[in-house]
Formats: structure tokens, C-alpha cells, sequence
């Protein structure tokens, strides 16, 4: 890769709100962390999205040249955990360690690169209570009753990552009950053990840490202050990032704690934001199950990483379509080049606008959307030239080489075995009949589609009337992802097929 694609490579800093040019600390590289899984349960969709767009930006890095040091984490204890074990009658250990393993995989499928390190919190414990214990020295936070909280006043830049001032958090903050904090924005650094409960010995007493410490203890352990991007889902930057920020800049003294802060959008279903309490969180096992992982990579890179992604089948149906044509060019550039054409094209002089356009959109911010554009502008003129037979042997197979080069720089594995299929109606009323078993309703092996869609429909109803409102929401979701969506009107609930099945 040339040196000047390196040198004009910009990103959106969350932080300055604008498209700045990366400076790293180190010449020559990249030193990032990225905010991972909390392992309490199945990854879901949202998961995906973020381990794929860090997974992008770190290839193209490497694209450019690069030498990375990517550093992510696991926050292997917590409340989630603490009840989930509970629930399947395991420790907290062995449950995150099995949802670890799960989502391993899952990257494995997905084709992600694993980050250079995946950091637990549990192995961390002594560089925790470190940096607790510095941050009570210099004034920044306290001990109370066995807890210790982060004094959000006595951190004057508090709020420049998330724009939002001390009068404005105020308003609707509280301390909850069995909180002991002097002031309702203070946030716990170490939490005091519970009965029954995993916990590290401290200088305050039993205990285990908070949320937030455990990302500033870690990535300045391994990355070293002001180290050059922070990066994690949107929903992070407050109240996580911000106070990440606070705590490690309060500790250090060092100022930016990140140079960058780069983050991922929401995915949305059916446009609402995902969210367990409203029942549409989509597992990542799911999605896998409708479409080839090139797909769904496809489908996360098709949108500019920072913006909102709505998932449903259509949009999934669409990007298999838009990745079918670019490998079916693919596959005919590799069966074209048996030919004999000695008819030449001017491949090197179109080769070196087309690789500009494709290294100026990644440079600009990590422009997938606009990188995947020139490949599909590429197909359209490749295909041109094979229906006209102006396309040589020679040339055949130099782009062949070349489109499996962009595709491979975007992380896609082994692209022409990507199948493009998606469910049958056989197969919908397989999952059908699975959501029936799941919501207790009775399956007739005689029912046709429509007769189970309508007992669905009518669980639903149900579930509105008694003011079950979650579980109605998740009834319609789960039809959603099948291209069945539910309008409610005045006469009652009518079901039809998204237009991709009609």
C-alpha cells in the first residue's frame, strides 16, 4: 500500500465530533481497544455488528500497512452473570466461560480476526484494587461502607465525550436503595460482596469490582496511557466510555486517555432499537441459521459502521443478492480466463483508478458502503466487457485475482462458496411449529401455514389483553424474522407476507 493512502487515512473521533486525520501514537501503528462481551448469555445481533466492524477497521489497517495492537475484553463477573448461574445452577465462572466459548466460535464463523488479546476481568483483580487505591490517594474517590465510588465532581472535564454538563445529569439522578454514595452521579469503582456471592479480598473488605474500572484498568495495562482509539457500540459512551475516561485520566494523569473514540451504530428490528426488555433481541445463532455468514458480513458492512442498521429478512434478502452479483462475476472472470480472447482491455490504466476509489473510501473514515460501491461498479463494467468479448485471457484473470483481493481486504472467507439461499416455505413452517413448542401451543401435523400463523396471532392477542406486553412484542418479532409482519387495526390483527415471498 502506498504511503500517501496511509498518511491521508481520517476517522469520526466521537470525542472532537468530527472527521479528524489519525495521528498514532507510535509511527506505523495502530494501538486499539474495543469494549467486549459481558458473557451472560447467547450473542446476539448487536454483538455481531460491533465485533465486525472492529474486525473491518482493524483489517484495514493492516490493508494500509499498518501493525496493529488490538486489545478487547470480557467481563466475565457481574449481576447478569451472578443471576444467570443461578438460574442454571452453575458458578459464575463456569457459565461466562461457556457463553466465552460460544462466542468464540461464533467470530471463528463469521470470520473475524481475534483480537491480540482478550482480556478477563477475574484476572485482573490486583490491577483493579491498584488503581482504586490511587484514585482514593488523589482525592477522586471514597470509600463507604465497604464500596467505592468515583467522585464524578471532583473530575472537572466530566461529560466532553457525551456532551452533556453536570446540570443535566442531575436531573432525574438518584441514589437507589443500598447504594451508599455521598452523591447521586457517583458511580461504584468496588462493590462490596453479598452473601452467596464470588468476591476478591481488598483493602476495603470483600468485594468485586465495578462495571466501568475494569476497561481503564486493562486497556491501560496493555495499551499504556493516550494510546490512539477506544472503540465499542454507541450505547457505551454513556455512561461506560465517559467514565472509563474520568477514572484512567484522574489516574494517570495522562490527558487524552484515547486519542480516538470510535464507535458502532445500533442495529434496530423492525426500527426499534434491540433491547431484551422489550423481548426483539435477535441472537447471532439465528441470523445464522437464515443466511451464509459472507451474507450477514455483507449486510453489516453495506452501511457505514457508525450508522443505525435495521435488521429484518428483506434487507438480508437484498444483501444476498447484491453479494450474489459479485460473485457470479467472479466466477465467470475465473471460467472466461480459459478462453482465448487476445483482445486487450487497458486493464492497468482502469485497475489504478478503480483501487484509488477503493482506498480513498476506506481511508475516509472506514467508507465500506462506498468501497463495496466501486466493486459493484467493477461488476457492471467486467460483465460488460465479458458479454461484448472485449475482455483477454490475460485480463480475465488479473481481475479475477483482483476482485478476490477486495473482497478478502473486507474479511470475506472463502466468497465463492457463499450460498445465497435463504428459507423455504418448508422450512418456515419448520420454524413455525418450533415457536408453537416454544409458546406452549399445540402443533397439528395436519395445520397449514396460515392456521398456524392465526394461533400465533391469537397467543398474541392474548397476551395484549392480560398486559403482557413483552412477550406480545416478542411473538411479533419472532414472525418478523420470517417475513410474516402483523398489522393491528381497529377490526382486529391481519398477517401478510413481506413482498419477498409473495
Amino acid at each position: 500500500m502506498n504511503n500517501e493512502a496511509l498518511k491521508t487515512i481520517r476517522l469520526y473521533d466521537t470525542l472532537l465530533g468530527e472527521k479528524v486525520p489519525f495521528e498514532p501514537r507510535d509511527p506505523g501503528k495502530v494501538n486499539m481497544y474495543v469494549c467486549g462481551l459481558t458473557p451472560s448469555n447467547y450473542p446476539h445481533i448487536g454483538h455481531a455488528r460491533t465485533a465486525v466492524v472492529f474486525d473491518v477497521i482493524q483489517r484495514i489497517f493492516l490493508y494500509f500497512g499498518y501493525k496493529v495492537n488490538y486489545c478487547s475484553n470480557f467481563t466475565d463477573i457481574d449481576d447478569k452473570i451472578i443471576a444467570k448461574a443461578n438460574e442454571e445452577g452453575c458458578s459464575p465462572k463456569d457459565l461466562a466461560q461457556k457463553y466465552i466459548q460460544i462466542y468464540l466460535e461464533s467470530l471463528e464463523t463469521l470470520n473475524i480476526k481475534p483480537p491480540g488479546c482478550f482480556a478477563k476481568v477475574t484476572d485482573h483483580i490486583s490491577e483493579i484494587i491498584e488503581m482504586v487505591e490511587v484514585l482514593i490517594s488523589k482525592g477522586f474517590a471514597y470509600e463507604s461502607g465497604g464500596d467505592v465510588y468515583f467522585s464524578v465532581r471532583s473530575f472537572k472535564p466530566y461529560g466532553k465525550l457525551s456532551k452533556r454538563s453536570i446540570k443535566e445529569l442531575l436531573v432525574g439522578a438518584r441514589i437507589e436503595p443500598g447504594e451508599k454514595k455521598r452523591d447521586p452521579l457517583d458511580f461504584a469503582l468496588w462493590k462490596a460482596a453479598k452473601p452467596g456471592e464470588p468476591s476478591w479480598e481488598s483493602p476495603w473488605g470483600k468485594g468485586r469490582p465495578g462495571w466501568h474500572i475494569e476497561c481503564s484498568a486493562m486497556s491501560l495495562k496493555y495499551l499504556g496511557g493516550s494510546f490512539d482509539i477506544h472503540g465499542g457500540a454507541q450505547d457505551l459512551i454513556f455512561p461506560h466510555h465517559e467514565n472509563e475516561i474520568a477514572q484512567a485520566e484522574a489516574y494517570s494523569g495522562i490527558e487524552p486517555f484515547s486519542k480516538y473514540w470510535i464507535h458502532a451504530g445500533w442495529v434496530t428490528l423492525n426500527k426499534e432499537k434491540m433491547s431484551k426488555s422489550i423481548g426483539n433481541v435477535f441472537k447471532l445463532s439465528e441470523a445464522l441459521s437464515l443466511v451464509h455468514p459472507n451474507v450477514l458480513r455483507y449486510f453489516f458492512i453495506s452501511t457505514l459502521y457508525s450508522s443505525p442498521l435495521d435488521y429484518d429478512v428483506k434487507n438480508l434478502h437484498q444483501a444476498a443478492k447484491s453479494l450474489e452479483r459479485i460473485v457470479l462475476t467472479i466466477k465467470r472472470l475465473f471460467d472466461y480466463s480459459s478462453s482465448a480472447q487476445k483482445v486487450k482491455t487497458g486493464a492497468d490504466s482502469i485497475l489504478e483508478k478503480w483501487r484509488n476509489d477503493f482506498d480513498e473510501a476506506l481511508a475516509d473514515n472506514f467508507n465500506t458502503p462506498q468501497a463495496i460501491g466501486v466493486i459493484m461498479h467493477a461488476v457492471k463494467e467486467i460483465n460488460r466487457w465479458i458479454k461484448e468479448l472485449t475482455l483477454s485471457k490475460e485480463d480475465a484473470n488479473f481481475w479475477y485475482h483482483q476482485m478476490n483481493t477486495w473482497m478478502e481486504i473486507l474479511g470475506f472467507n472463502e466468497v465463492e462458496n457463499t450460498n445465497f439461499a435463504l428459507f423455504s416455505e418448508e422450512e418456515i413452517v419448520a420454524k413455525l411449529k418450533d415457536l408453537m413448542n416454544k409458546h406452549k401451543i399445540d402443533v397439528d401435523e395436519q395445520q397449514s401455514l396460515d392456521e398456524m400463523i392465526k394461533a400465533l396471532v391469537n397467543l398474541r392477542k392474548k397476551c395484549r389483553e392480560e398486559k403482557q406486553f413483552v412477550l406480545s412484542d416478542q411473538i411479533r418479532n419472532e414472525l418478523f424474522q420470517l417475513n410474516i409482519v402483523l398489522e393491528d387495526t381497529k377490526e382486529g390483527t391481519t398477517y401478510r407476507f413481506s413482498e419477498e415471498l409473495q
